[in-house]
């Protein structure tokens, strides 16, 4: 029995009434610290106080096997995710002495889970996304037909620039579908610079908002440099921040700025690393939506966005050995590193 008691995978302690843990099975004991701690709850937990509806308790008054969905926190800070059963542990006079908890780890299976409802999520998001998209599309190749009847040439250009546009955005969805496919491998190749890169994107971008009150600016340090990256990767983490950035300027509500402004910046910094950076003086991120950002499908655009642009950016950043990182004040603006 005590051999058993030990090598069962699954998290195993011994409660008296006092909550103080009397037994735990070697895999207890190597996740939680229970030298140092006096309380059940303190021990795998860290809480101060006892834990609300807790089933220890319940079984200690009825003496029925009960079961609940909780968090542990191991001695290294890891939080699990588990099932957890008690059974009462009978004296020899027949009254519960002790209860013992058995916890079963479903961390993966949260994860599974979790990530399947973010699918979810993100194929509702983009279905709404294209679909207005295809209204758009549906609106161009109207014009365009009326046009041609018309034999409105100016019309016609008109037209199929809705069409042009429509089109560019489902193609910039599907680009970061495929990018954020486990399938694709990052093309590392050796002495790529990342002024070219910069300078490609801001090139791009400065051309797509000539008609509009919105200025690109491209910031690179004097020193050009080169190094081993996946070249098409950074430009897409760069296009999609620059992207992001002009539609922070765009619908930007504050109306007291003269003009607004989307920086790309670029430098080496002596270590070997290299630092990219998109500013903009834009709407800014709202404070209670700061530590949402790099969770789960992120978009403060509403049905237009769909959150895919900055998991490419993080996924890109984590390839090269990187990070991404944002500073914000609503009203004022944004800067991605």
């Amino acid at each position: 029995h005590a051999q058993l008691f030990s090598s069962i995978p699954s998290f195993i302690c011994v409660i008296n009434r006092e909550h103080h843990v009397i037994e735990a099975n070697e895999l207890y004991r190597r996740e939680f610290d229970i030298n140092n701690k006096s309380f059940c709850y303190e021990i795998c937990k860290r809480r101060s106080k006892q834990c609300l509806d807790c089933i220890v308790d319940r079984t200690f008054i009825d003496g029925e096997s009960l079961s609940s969905e909780e968090t542990l926190v191991t001695r290294d800070g890891r939080r699990i995710n588990v099932v957890v059963h008690t059974q009462p542990i009978l004296g020899e006079n027949g009254t519960i002495t002790s209860v013992m908890e058995v916890f079963t780890d479903v961390t993966e299976v949260k994860r599974l889970q979790r990530q399947l409802a973010l699918i979810g999520r993100a194929v509702a998001g983009m279905a709404h996304r294209v679909k207005n998209i295809l209204m758009g599309l549906e609106g161009g190749i109207f014009v365009v037909n009326d046009a041609l009847e018309r034999d409105d040439r100016e019309a016609v250009a008109q037209g199929w620039e809705m069409v042009e546009r429509n089109v560019e955005l489902v193609s910039g969805i599907v680009k970061d579908l495929l990018y954020c496919s486990k399938d694709r491998e990052p093309d590392f190749q050796p002495d790529v610079c990342p002024h070219t890169i910069a300078s490609e994107v801001y090139e791009l971008f400065k051309k797509r908002v000539e008609n509009e009150e919105i200025e690109i600016r491209l910031d690179l340090s004097d020193e050009r440099h080169c190094g081993t990256f996946d070249p098409e990767g950074l430009h897409n983490m760069l296009c999609n921040l620059v992207a992001n950035a002009i539609d922070a300027c765009r619908f930007d509500p504050f109306a007291h700025k003269p003009a607004h402004y989307v920086t790309i910046r670029c430098s080496e910094n002596g270590d070997g690393s290299t630092t990219l950076e998109v500013e903009d003086n834009g709407a800014g991120i709202p404070e209670e939506l700061n530590n949402k950002v790099f969770q789960d499908f992120f978009s403060s655009k509403g049905t237009e966005g769909t959150g895919i642009g900055l998991l490419v950016v993080q996924k890109v950043a984590e390839e090269h050995g990187g990070k991404v990182t944002f500073t914000s004040t609503p009203g004022e603006g944004t800067t991605f590193t």
